[in-house]
């Protein structure tokens, strides 16, 4: 279950890295923080997935 969990969060964490990087090459720095578009809200999402995946990974792990 941890491995699994694991998982998921470095797979959301580099879906809203490649995201980021992308936007950066493509638009620069006001596309990234332009929040009306949608890449920029699914590579917010991703990253929110990321958080909640990691800090659940942290919690099983820790018992």
């Amino acid at each position: 279950m941890e491995q699994i969990i694991f998982v998921i969060s470095m797979l959301a964490l580099g879906v809203a890295l490649v995201t980021f990087f992308g936007m950066i090459l493509n638009d620069g720095l006001r596309g990234v923080l332009n929040f009306s578009r949608k890449p920029v809200k699914f590579m917010t999402g991703s990253f929110l997935v990321y958080i909640v995946a990691f800090a659940v990974y942290i919690l099983i792990s820790v018992k």
